[in-house]
């Protein structure tokens, strides 16, 4: 099996998915609040503009940005760290490091984030994707306040 290779680009946006070990649905209830508070954390401490995301039961999607490349690494390394010693201390939760894609376009950004926007209709759990909570379509798509997390701002992210 071929390795994957993350590659981390400054000023671009990043479409980053992680996984749950063995696809297990332990990205529910307070897990999932959990996970917003590393995220918050993390876009704090390092300056990292979430943009876009979804959380399904066994693993997310996110869209990130930073200035420079190797603080997407940092983001994605803090938080998965983060979440698994509080989520399961002492076990391991996320599969493998996260993939991530770097976004050369703005035609690749919107395609991204309508593939996550769309990912739990796709997986039956949903009808329509503003139905699924732990989403950023409302926000995004509908101008809704973010409910749970509030993502970024894309003022300023030219590509």
């Amino acid at each position: 099996m071929t390795r994957w290779h993350n590659h981390y680009l400054d000023g671009h946006p990043h479409f980053c998915t992680a996984s749950a070990l063995d696809w297990e649905r332990v990205l529910v209830g307070s897990a999932v609040d959990v996970l917003y508070q590393e995220w918050d954390s993390a876009r704090k401490a390092l300056g990292v503009k979430v943009l876009a995301y979804i959380i399904m039961p066994d693993h997310f999607h996110i869209v990130l940005w930073a200035e420079k490349g190797d603080l997407i690494s940092m983001f994605l390394r803090r938080t998965q760290s983060l979440t698994s010693r509080r989520i399961r201390p002492g076990l391991s939760l996320w599969k493998e490091r996260p993939r991530v894609l770097a976004l050369y376009s703005s035609s690749a950004l919107r395609t991204k984030v309508d593939y996550l926007h769309r990912n739990p209709v796709r997986a039956e759990l949903v009808e329509n994707p503003e139905e699924w909570e732990h989403s950023s379509y409302r926000q995004l798509v509908l101008g809704e306040p973010g409910r749970g997390f509030v993502c970024d701002s894309w003022e300023g992210i030219n590509i």
